[in-house]
């Protein structure tokens, strides 16, 4: 995955019939890379691209790569998927969301990534159509993120080929959200790092910089997560003849691992929100360091000019200007009021 979560060229379909199915995201074409995995109980059977015959109980179609609109367009024509649905596959700014059909349930769930070192927070749309014998997954990028799922399947050592569908419609969507947890470990450990730096380092222009980028970070974490809260329980108290009441109790985990996610995007929020606290109280504090020394300095020398001032006036009857040792004298004077001035500023602790 390669796209920064920022606005980018959309392609816009403004006249359009709904139901028109146009790619709206930034990927290159390329063919797509459709994998085939047909299962039941006892047996899962693996084949690259959509054969179409299902000698098995149960099909999962994963397809990777969409801006190949013919094959998802033939792919929704066999499975009854609705235009609506394919629309919201290939328009990849949608919402999390989880809308429901007489033939089965559309979750949309962004895919998301974090570079450590360049804070660049990278989003993907993955979008699964559930219906009572089939699963259809949708993948904007051609790396594979639903691999650990395939490969629990072939295994034959979880649930998956045992609950049907709507246990692998968690599945898919619980191991996408699982991946937000090493998006926010990640985020964390930034924000620790920037923490000590803010301590150690004290108020920099890079320090201010990686703060307001480690805010958009977050910002944009929890705009990308807040709607799957509702689409999370959504799915759990749906009265869809899909949904088995016994892998209900999986929904209600689904809605948990969103809620802990929310909470550790705010808990973090707070963090920066403290550290620029923090990083103003510290900017401030060294500007009244700065003013308190130039408040001494000045403080110090207006009765040392003042004096001067006065002596400089060089009228004929100051009986001072024609002492012998007056300058010396003076300038003596001078001296102790700087001493005692300098020694009064150091027991108040101004200096």
């Amino acid at each position: 995955m390669s796209r920064k979560f920022r606005p980018t060229r959309k392609i816009r379909k403004g006249g359009l019939p709904p139901g028109t199915l146009i790619y709206t995201g930034s990927r290159k074409e390329a063919p797509a890379n459709v994998v085939q995995l047909q299962f039941d109980e006892h047996q899962c059977l693996e084949t690259d691209g959509y054969t179409g015959n299902n000698p098995l109980g149960y099909t999962w179609i994963d397809v990777r790569s969409l801006s190949d609109i013919p094959v998802i367009e033939n792919i929704g024509r066999e499975f009854h998927i609705h235009p609506l649905a394919l629309e919201d596959v290939l328009n990849t700014h949608q919402r999390g969301k989880l809308d429901e059909y007489d033939n089965g349930l559309f979750f949309i769930v962004p895919n998301l990534q974090m570079n450590a070192d360049t804070n660049a927070f990278v989003s993907e749309q993955i979008s699964i159509f559930a219906g009572k014998h089939f699963v259809i997954s949708f993948q904007e990028d051609p790396d594979d993120t639903l691999e650990p799922v395939r490969k629990r399947a072939k295994d034959g050592l979880s649930r998956i080929r045992k609950k049907g569908t709507d246990y692998l419609l968690y599945a898919l969507v619980d191991t996408i959200i699982d991946g937000y947890y090493t998006v926010l470990d990640t985020l964390e450990g930034n924000i620790l790092e920037l923490e000590d730096t803010l301590h150690v380092g004290g108020t920099h222009q890079g320090t201010k910089a990686k703060m307001f980028e480690l805010k958009r970070v977050a910002n944009a974490f929890k705009h990308r997560v807040l709607p799957l809260r509702e689409a999370a329980n959504r799915l759990y108290r749906t009265e869809s003849p899909l949904i088995d009441e016994a892998n209900r109790v999986y929904f209600r985990d689904l809605v948990d691992h969103v809620a802990q996610i929310l909470d550790g995007i705010d808990n973090h929020r707070d963090m920066l929100s403290n550290m620029e606290a923090l990083y103003h109280a510290e900017a401030a504090n060294r500007l009244n360091n700065v003013m308190r020394l130039l408040t001494v300095i000045s403080t110090i020398f207006i009765p040392l000019s003042f004096i001067a001032g006065v002596y400089g006036m060089n009228f004929d009857n100051m009986p001072e200007l024609h002492t012998a040792n007056g300058y010396f004298v003076l300038l003596g004077v001078m001296f102790c009021m700087l001493v005692g001035m300098l020694a009064y500023f150091r027991v108040k602790k101004w200096i």
